[in-house]
């Protein structure tokens, strides 16, 4: 499959993590925390973490502490398809396709649900044909990016070209309570969407971005390091301490999997999962800081947007005109799972 066309998106509304400190102080919530709720909130925000800031769709902020899961649901009912579609259309315009060219759409996300899912609100804000193959996927949560490519791919043998989307509302599922894994995930995820055109043949006058090769790795057993939970009617999220050791150890094992040497990479695109994750990517796989330049840059500007983060690193590295060659694209999350795929570029 050739990328003939990437979009991204994030809402307007652009939250330092120092205001983001500073309005968890001064909201009700605050107050029913414990200390040691406090001091994690403090140190993740205030210190260095790899973030500066992270778009929220939140205007004001305060809206942040709206916990009921009606507040929750109709931030993401509002903003996913939105994004969803400001990133489709910059994909279709780099491409040169228009809508009624598209055969098929597909869209992954995990911090909301829709029935009919998003595939049907992007699709017709979108303007697509009423028989365009439209899919969803949920339950992929970080790891989305790959999978999501590999169902596009596969998708063309019926189509000339497809779209597919990946996109997280983060702001409609975090939340404030006295466990570390939910506090630390309100410090870190931001919102955003990415939006990839799939086509059988490469666009001309363009650079060339063909996914030649993926692999995918589940570990089951790891399931409860990382995973959504329902309580009380809101997403939950279960982090556990060591997923930056396990997202190093499972990135590595992908890698090897497809058969790559670390030699053979020109680029490296790593989900932008957290200033840990990566330091320990680079550690276990024996890279330097700069070969993760453009991970760690997209979690600088926008925190860590879930499944559309290693697309945001893929455009960072086509706008600054990185070296062609071979370059790997990584995903991993929920599951446990990891995914890589190999894009050769010209």
């Amino acid at each position: 499959m050739f990328i003939t066309g990437l979009g991204t998106a994030v809402p307007p509304q652009r939250h330092t993590q120092r205001a983001c400190w500073d309005a968890i102080r001064a909201s009700p919530q605050y107050d029913a925390l414990t200390s040691r709720s406090h001091a994690i909130l403090k140190k993740v925000l205030t210190g260095n973490n790899g973030i500066d800031a992270r778009h929220l769709a939140l205007d004001p902020i305060s809206e942040a502490f709206e916990f009921t899961p009606d507040a929750m649901h109709a931030r993401f009912k509002r903003v996913a398809p939105q994004i969803g579609e400001e990133a489709a259309r910059r994909a279709l315009q780099e491409s040169g396709r228009k809508p009624d060219e598209i055969g098929a759409l597909v869209v992954a996300t995990c911090t909301g649900y829709l029935c009919p899912g998003l595939s049907s609100y992007i699709g017709e804000r979108l303007g697509l044909p009423r028989n365009t193959q439209l899919l969803d996927l949920v339950g992929l949560g970080c790891g989305a990016a790959v999978p999501t490519l590999r169902t596009a791919s596969a998708l063309l043998g019926e189509s000339e070209h497809v779209l597919a989307v990946c996109l997280e509302v983060c702001s409609a599922a975090v939340y404030l309570d006295d466990d570390p894994g939910v506090l630390i995930s309100a410090c870190l995820f931001g919102d955003g969407a990415a939006a990839v055109v799939g086509s059988r043949k490469p666009q001309p006058g363009v650079r060339q971005v063909r996914m030649t090769r993926a692999e995918s790795l589940h570990l089951p057993e790891a399931r409860e390091k990382l995973r959504f939970d329902h309580r009380h009617g809101l997403l939950r999220n279960i982090l556990a301490p060591d997923v930056p050791v396990l997202s190093a150890g499972v990135a590595a094992d992908v890698l090897a999997r497809a058969d790559i040497a670390p030699a053979e990479i020109s680029e490296w695109l790593f989900h932008s999962g957290g200033r840990d994750v990566l330091r320990e990517i680079v550690q276990r796989i024996g890279l330097s800081e700069h070969a993760v330049r453009h991970s760690t840059e997209v979690l600088r500007e926008y925190g860590n947007m879930s499944s559309p983060s290693c697309l945001f690193s893929l455009r960072r590295a086509l706008d600054e005109n990185a070296p062609g060659g071979k370059w790997w694209l990584a995903s991993f999350g929920a599951g446990f799972s990891s995914h890589g795929a190999l894009l050769e570029v010209r």
